[in-house]
């Protein structure tokens, strides 16, 4: 493998096609790497206050399939065709300067979704060594957040290597995963069986059953929107479409929720969700400290996809990637990851649920425009690619002072649709519309159409490629 070959890995440029050499296993097992860690068990117990273990687990299925098939539909066309990663795939959607808003989403994803699991690799790794007698039980906090910081330092190091690290890691922690997952609901049945578990009440469901079901549904689809900025970076390192969708669909869309179902019956039985917690409770000390190092190392290799993935989107932006180097750049990406877990550890864990609300309110109408586009428009054909890379106003997708209208205000409008119908801090809907549609899906559509009917308007005379040379008027 040639020196040439892995600088252009980590680098937000175009993976030349015999560079990609990411096979559907490769790609399955790394997708399943990323989706399970912490959110999982997160998602799960989330649930559980709506629904029972059968409602639960078919919801459940049905928002991670639905929320990555429109993530799928929307990245991997660009991605796989021409080796891109996300932020730079947006730019004919939002314009140049318009794509460093998709550049904060994906930061602030990572960021947000690396911090949370940074904080629990920091506890899991407490508890194992309180369960071992290695430090008194006053000591474990402050130990869990000098674990915490630590696990950045080491996301670090691996990120460094670039996508050698993913390649190799990405399929034993799939094994393993898969391993665990299996242990974990053997510990349930043993201990409370079949019956119990069919037989739990939801913790605090709303009065209304299909409110609870949408609820659900709405959750899973909100949390799946966070593999949007993770999708390019990964999926470009293969040839071909066709490879990318199933092993996509799997690891994104349904491997993260099996686990995430496992952590709904958790708690529904024992009101705790947290493996951390009852695990060792249920399995004992032996058996909880196995699951407790596996969430520990799960929960290091999630990060090191997410950082590896803002790593490439920062250094799209002009004279980033030509000034600093590789490492340098990942280091300044964890930075404040590496402030927040020292500093606002707990703060931030207890309230990724408005976290997860941003994901949806915000990457939902954007989904919708990658899909009007590439579609509806069929741009995905004629992309200028070297227009992607040119920051001036040369550039194809330039549009008007940088940014392309049409795609700001579907995205403007998309978001506000998102809001319209549901209150993304308190998660309490707006309109009896909720219950029959979710959230996101309008606001897909509203993004989509939009976009769509905007782009016609505004940009009429338009190049062969399908962009924008100058609005039809002023």
């Amino acid at each position: 493998m040639s020196r040439p070959a892995l600088k252009m890995r980590s680098s937000s440029l175009p993976v030349p096609l015999g560079d990609r050499n990411w096979n559907g296993f490769v790609l399955g097992a790394v997708c399943t790497t990323v989706g399970i860690a912490t959110w999982s068990f997160v998602v799960g117990t989330s649930s559980a206050y709506y629904l029972d273990a059968k409602m639960g687990a078919a919801a459940m299925l049905a928002g991670g399939i639905i929320g990555q098939l429109l993530i799928t539909l929307a990245t991997v066309p660009a991605s796989t065709k021409y080796g891109l990663e996300t932020v730079t795939t947006t730019k004919p959607q939002l314009g140049v300067r318009g794509s460093y808003i998709a550049l904060f989403f994906q930061y602030a994803t990572a960021l947000g979704w690396n911090t949370v699991l940074m904080i629990f690799f920091g506890r899991a790794a407490g508890s194992v060594l309180e369960i071992l007698g290695v430090i008194p039980p006053g000591a474990r906090e402050t130990t869990s957040t000098l674990i915490a910081g630590a696990g950045v330092v080491l996301v670090w190091v691996l990120v460094s290597r670039g996508s050698r690290s993913l390649k190799k890691i990405g399929p034993v922690v799939a094994i393993l995963t898969s391993l665990l997952t299996i242990y974990l609901l053997y510990v349930l049945l043993s201990t409370y069986g079949v019956t119990a578990i069919a037989n739990a009440e939801p913790l605090e469901p709303w009065a209304d059953r299909l409110v609870n079901y949408t609820s659900v549904v709405e959750l899973l689809i909100a949390s799946t929107w966070g593999w949007w900025s993770y999708m390019g970076g990964i999926v470009r390192m293969t040839g071909r479409a066709r490879k990318a969708i199933l092993p996509s669909m799997i690891g994104l869309g349904v491997a993260w929720v099996l686990v995430g179902i496992v952590s709904l019956y958790a708690a529904l039985v024992t009101g705790e969700g947290d493996p951390t917690i009852w695990a060792p409770e249920l399995a004992g000390p032996a058996g909880g400290i196995a699951v407790l190092v596996f969430v520990a190392f799960a929960n290091i290799t999630s990060p090191l996809v997410g950082a590896f993935i803002a790593t490439l989107g920062l250094s799209q932006l002009p004279h980033v990637n030509t000034r600093i180097g590789w490492k340098p750049l990942s280091a300044l990406v964890l930075l404040p990851m590496f402030v927040t877990v020292l500093l606002f550890g707990n703060a931030f864990y207890d309230n990724v649920d408005a976290f997860m609300a941003f994901l949806g309110l915000m990457i939902a109408p954007m989904v919708g425009i990658q899909l009007a586009d590439w579609y509806l428009l069929r741009r995905i054909d004629t992309l200028r690619v070297a227009s992607l890379f040119d920051h001036s106003p040369r550039s194809a997708y330039w549009y008007t002072g940088g940014f392309n209208i049409a795609g700001i205000a579907a995205l403007l409008l998309g978001s506000a649709t998102y809001i319209a119908i549901m209150n993304p801090v308190t998660y309490e809907p707006h309109t009896v519309l909720f219950k029959y549609t979710t959230a996101s899906l309008p606001a897909v559509l509203v993004g989509a159409v939009v976009y769509a009917v905007l782009s016609r308007l505004m940009y009429r005379d338009r190049a062969d490629d399908g962009s924008a040379k100058e609005p039809a008027e002023r």
